[in-house]
């Protein structure tokens, strides 16, 4: 019996005396996270919370995690072979997995083949991410509700056939990985239909998202929402929606990106997502979730449906396997109950029926380096305030960022993001506002994130959307 096996043993004996105490969980936890992002030290500020351990893996310094764990590994989240053998032999009980890449090579497989217990799918089961093609075909054939019309192309000539015979605005989705940038949007980043025939050449010719494979799908009109929960296999445990901006600049516009920032409300819904628009987005992702059990690649981790609320009710967009980036920083401080227990009991296929969230609003909002999204500026010194921003009642993130001699600077990725968490929305935008004040330097972010007149516009087009 390895060493990580014998700790959690003793862990879950704690746990299970009174599984929602945070004096029952041993402080010797040991729990491997995957990631250096923003995420990813949400994650680890969660899991301090429980009294556990952190043994990091990252490809980048972020100070953040660094300071909060006992070990840390630099270098490629997806090099499977050299992280799995350093969790065990630094006696890691426990691991949750940030980002979808690692998962997709397998981490998870390996991490369980080595007896640590991940939070993260198996490779088989994150097919739900990695291969856009799989789910829209699981849906298909399962009959579960929210699918839009799709279609799969591997070659120029049957696609050209397509866009010449169609007469309705279409997206066009790489099937595999692209950091949230793939995907294409008629009406947004192309408006003919050369340019459309040159995208899909375009992925074909370089393989973007590792395949020469894309899906065409029925544009849809609506407000995007995040519906993000815990899974063990067989139970959801959903969290507070969440509402991201993908999209560079303010008003929407401009490229997509890793995500500029989202904002969560305190009765955990979305003034435009209606209690039957939630129900019916649950239940999607419940039935995806009995789909997958019934092919025997069941699905235990955290399940992430970006959905899109149409006239006729919500339709899945796409799912991630993982926490998003960046909503993950909307639930997590705001979670009443133990995550370390929660992670112990997905893993054992015994979540509860539901979770805590303090009814709070929360404003994220990402500081990146300017350009990003086009030609980001890396190598930019930031000053942070982290006391002022602290005071301010705001939560603080690191992201990707290199730290050196005791400086943070910006590489071409998001570099830190400002949670602003209050009693109503309103309040938590301010907070927001406060502490951004408290970082200096040269950087971009949205300003108009969570903004109550902005709110207020989707909700409006919502209602028009519907009445019209």
């Amino acid at each position: 019996m390895g060493r990580g096996t014998s700790s959690l043993r003793t862990a879950r004996l704690f746990l299970g005396r009174n599984p929602l105490s945070r004096r029952a969980i041993p402080a010797y936890v040991k729990v491997l996270v995957v990631g250096g992002g923003g995420r990813e030290h949400a994650i680890v500020e969660a899991l301090r919370r429980s009294g556990a351990e952190i043994l990091a893996a990252m490809a980048n310094q972020n100070p953040g995690i660094r300071r909060a764990s006992k070990e840390i590994l630099l270098g490629d989240v997806n090099a499977v072979d050299r992280i799995v053998p350093w969790a065990k032999d630094h006696g890691a009980d426990l691991a949750v997995i940030g980002p979808e890449a690692p998962l997709g090579h397998g981490i998870a497989d390996a991490l369980e083949a080595a007896g640590i217990p991940a939070v993260g799918p198996t490779r088989a089961a994150a097919r739900l991410e990695t291969d856009k093609a799989f789910t829209r075909d699981l849906m298909r054939d399962f009959g579960i509700p929210g699918l839009p019309s799709y279609w799969a192309f591997d070659a120029l000539g049957p696609f050209e056939e397509f866009v010449n015979d169609t007469d309705f605005e279409f997206v066009i989705k790489p099937v595999g990985l692209t950091g949230g940038k793939g995907v294409q949007v008629w009406g947004d980043h192309f408006a003919t239909k050369a340019a459309a025939l040159a995208y899909g050449k375009e992925i074909l010719d370089k393989r973007i998202g590792g395949s020469p494979r894309f899906l065409v799908e029925e544009k849809l009109v609506g407000e995007e929402f995040s519906l993000q929960a815990l899974c063990d296999g067989r139970r959801l445990v959903p969290m507070p929606l969440a509402q991201d901006h993908k999209r560079a600049y303010e008003g929407d516009k401009g490229p997509n990106t890793g995500g500029m920032g989202s904002y969560s409300d305190a009765d955990h819904r979305l003034p435009f997502v209606s209690k039957s628009d939630y129900e019916q987005a649950l239940g999607t992702m419940e039935k995806t979730v009995e789909a997958m059990a019934s092919l025997g690649t069941p699905f235990k981790g955290v399940l992430y449906g970006g959905h899109m609320n149409t006239r006729d009710g919500p339709r899945l967009l796409e799912y991630n396997v993982r926490f998003a980036d960046p909503e993950s920083m909307n639930v997590l401080p705001i979670l009443e109950d133990d995550f370390l227990d929660l992670c112990v009991r997905l893993t054992e296929g015994r979540l509860p029926s539901a979770a805590r969230f303090a009814a709070k609003a929360t404003v994220c909002k990402y500081v990146v380096p300017t350009g990003y999204g086009t030609h980001p500026k890396a190598g930019e010194l930031l000053k942070v305030d982290e006391e002022s921003i602290r005071r301010t009642g705001a939560r603080l993130y690191y992201a990707s960022v290199d730290e050196r001699r005791g400086h943070v600077h910006t590489t071409t990725s998001r570099s830190l993001a400002v949670v602003g968490i209050a009693e109503n929305l309103e309040k938590a935008e301010s907070v927001s506002e406060e502490a951004l004040a408290f970082v200096s330097g040269t950087f971009y972010a949205r300003r108009d994130i969570g903004k109550p007149e902005v709110v207020g516009q989707k909700v409006e087009r919502m209602r028009r959307l519907r009445e019209g």
